[in-house]
Order: structure tokens, then C-alpha cells, then sequence
């Protein structure tokens, strides 16, 4: 199967909040609408998701995993499950905390510093 990587987040984002819009999809991820499109197009034609409208909407239209997307989803989850395990299976809890403190602290630093320049 090829997918490419910028295509994982909208998957992800599919499979962790549900059916959603592509507005909701850009929003979730920080990316412009029209390149979510693209990438929701793609996964469509490679058989990862379905675009239907909306029962309660008309319209709205709704993107939704696919029998195969939602497989995909779950070898990717369960695949960067093991690579997690494998690359953190020699830090003591107490290092996992100093290190999750300090990942916090460098997004945080990257949020201000965007939020400053915007």
C-alpha cells in the first residue's frame, strides 16, 4: 500500500474523532482546507475513506474511514505502539515524565513564538 506521510494525520484524526468534515479535519490539524481536499481526494481514490453527505446536514458532507482505512489505522496505531515501546523501553517512569515535561515546554515555546508572529 502507498500512502504517504502528510496522508497519516487525516487518517488519524478520522479514526480518533469519527466521521467529520473537512473544515473539522483543518481545523484539528492547523492545515488550509483546500490541501486537507487533496489529501481526503487521494485516500478516497486509494480506498481509504468515503465522503458521504451528512443525515443530518444535506449540506455538509461527512468523510469517513473505509473497511481499509480503518485497518490501516489500526496497523499504523499498533505499529507506532512498538516503535514507542522499542524506543522508550529504557527510561524509568520518572524519565518519561522529565521527558514529556520538556517535549511540553518546547511545543509551548513553538505555540508562542507562532501566536507572537501571527
Amino acid at each position: 500500500m502507498q500512502i504517504q506521510v502528510e496522508q497519516i494525520p487525516v487518517l488519524m484524526v478520522i479514526h480518533h474523532l469519527g466521521p467529520c468534515s473537512q473544515q473539522d479535519i483543518a481545523h484539528e490539524l492547523l492545515r488550509d482546507k483546500s490541501s486537507v481536499l487533496r489529501t481526503v481526494s487521494s485516500l478516497q481514490s486509494a480506498g481509504f475513506l468515503k465522503v458521504e453527505n451528512d443525515s443530518e446536514d444535506k449540506r455538509k458532507k461527512l468523510v469517513k474511514l473505509s473497511a481499509q482505512g480503518f485497518w490501516l489505522t489500526e496497523k499504523i496505531t499498533a505499529e507506532v505502539g512498538e516503535m514507542d515501546d522499542r524506543m522508550f523501553s529504557n527510561l524509568s517512569v520518572a524519565e518519561k515524565l522529565i521527558l514529556t515535561e520538556l517535549l511540553d515546554k518546547c511545543a509551548n515555546n513553538i505555540e508562542e513564538t507562532e501566536a507572537r508572529n501571527s
